[in-house]
């Protein structure tokens, strides 16, 4: 390897060809062999072109199996990457294991840790899958422990993003054109400037990630921002925007979603080609500049669209969704749209959560939502305690089993109740006060109320279900 710029490119003479490749950039190799071949390229490019033949060596991880145990074929636990990208069934392993020069014992030893490591074989998982598991893998260290369940769950994730970018290209529409150029309307919802924040963080991790060579961040932020942010929320807070009459709300929906789905494939580019490949060159182009393919277009970099503040309420919001859906998991059918209440402790809270109705009724599949402060949710309610300052109430009268969620809020309470006694406690020796630092004794004052008024709140929703009965 130290000789290849000598003999490719005739370093010796000043050609346009060493110019321009020597040195290289990085070196990407592992740490068994950095002083076997590592430190001799740097002795002779040193020596032959006066100069280190590239600044940076990124070491990368060894690979092991799902049990952190040295890949072997006399275990069995060998992973052929092929195995992995085409998928195998498990009597073709053991066919791998027989036609090889194994001793007879360690083949049937090895059969027997292929039936336990892989008893239907391994499924189909392609490239794409493999290689955004391995750079997810890399936060491990200096070693993988490879477990061919977490590549099929990434595959899951690219049949993930193959089933909403196409969803989404319908909702853009057979005659969609973006805007010429990257840019807001003037007319885009606090979900659309939502989404668009949420990109921009995503972009801004990744490059992060990058110049730091910590793959796992770039993988955790795509993979976020793919599954959680677009397709959870934003894909379907649009769908009424997108099948209503509002033209300016629709076109701007509309835009919005192309860049997102635009830059969320260059961004996803380096570890998943071949499916962002596909899913770019079914998408419309802004303008004839852009690039003929997703490999060589310019990586996203810094966007201006970033709003923590509305991040912030939005996270809020999130949390009263989930309530809703947990609620109607736990009591009703997937078809029901029952009526949902919102108690709020403050109007400044309250405030809030009116700006999100809409949204809220439609992620958390409710009918109508009604936010309430100063008054109770109306007879006929199960309640979902947020916090001191907020509760989910849920209208379940002749829907539920009442005994049951009686004894299931009982049960809540007097874990709280356990939890106070033990604050209690705490607080109550003799040294406490000058002992435990203020910032501690802060924080235990401020559970302690919190846990009394989730106590009361839970009193008050059994008073309610009792009065159901």
């Amino acid at each position: 390897m130290s000789l290849v710029p000598k003999k490719t490119m005739r370093a010796t003479q000043k050609t346009s060809d060493v110019e321009q490749f020597y040195p290289n950039s990085l070196l990407e190799t592992g740490h068994d062999i950095l002083f076997f071949w590592v430190a001799r390229m740097v002795f002779f490019g040193t020596k032959l072109m006066g100069k280190l033949p590239f600044p940076e060596v990124y070491l990368h991880a060894m690979v092991r199996d799902a049990h952190g145990r040295k890949m072997s074929k006399s275990l069995g636990n060998v992973i052929d990457p092929l195995d992995v990208i085409h998928g195998v069934t498990l009597e073709e392993l053991h066919d791998q294991l027989r036609s090889g020069n194994l001793d007879p014992k360690e083949v049937e030893r090895a059969i027997k840790g292929q039936k336990e490591d892989y008893p239907t074989g391994i499924p189909e998982c392609g490239t794409d899958a493999l290689r955004f598991a391995l750079c997810a893998y890399t936060a491990q260290g200096r070693d993988i422990n490879l477990d061919v369940n977490r590549v099929v769950g990434y595959r899951h994730f690219c049949n993930k993003l193959w089933n909403a970018t196409k969803f989404a290209q319908m909702s853009l529409g057979q005659d969609f054109q973006p805007l010429p150029e990257e840019g807001l309307s003037g007319n885009e919802s606090l979900m659309d400037k939502w989404i668009l924040s949420r990109l921009a963080y995503a972009v801004d991790e990744a490059n992060t990630g990058f110049e730091k060579y910590d793959f796992p961040t770039v993988t955790t932020a795509c993979y976020n921002f793919w599954l959680y942010e677009l397709c959870d929320v934003y894909l379907e807070a649009i769908k009424p925007i997108v099948n209503g009459s509002d033209e300016a709300a629709k076109s701007a929906a509309r835009n919005v979603l192309y860049t997102c789905l635009d830059n969320g494939l260059r961004l996803l580019a380096p570890f998943m080609p071949f499916l962002t490949e596909e899913l770019f060159q079914r998408m419309p182009k802004r303008n004839d500049s852009i690039p003929p393919s997703v490999c060589v277009c310019p990586f996203p970099e810094k966007l201006s669209h970033r709003n923590e503040a509305l991040e912030k309420d939005l996270s809020f919001i999130n949390e009263i969704i989930h309530a809703i859906r947990s609620m109607r998991s736990e009591y009703l059918t997937p078809k029901d749209r029952p009526q949902a209440f919102v108690t709020c402790a403050t109007e400044e809270v309250a405030g809030t959560v009116r700006t999100f109705t809409q949204q809220i009724c439609v992620l958390g599949g409710a009918k109508e939502l009604s936010v309430l402060t100063g008054e109770a949710a109306p007879a006929g309610c199960t309640m979902l305690s947020l916090s001191d300052k907020v509760q989910v109430n849920m209208m379940v009268k002749g829907l539920v089993d009442i005994t049951k969620e009686v004894a299931k809020q009982q049960t809540k309470m007097q874990r709280l109740q356990g939890q106070l006694e033990k604050l209690n406690k705490d607080m109550a020796r003799p040294d406490y006060d000058t002992k435990v630092p203020d910032k501690v004794k802060q924080g235990n004052t401020t559970k302690l109320e919190q846990t009394k008024q989730e106590i009361s709140a839970i009193e008050s929703a059994i008073a309610t279900l009792k009065l159901i009965e």
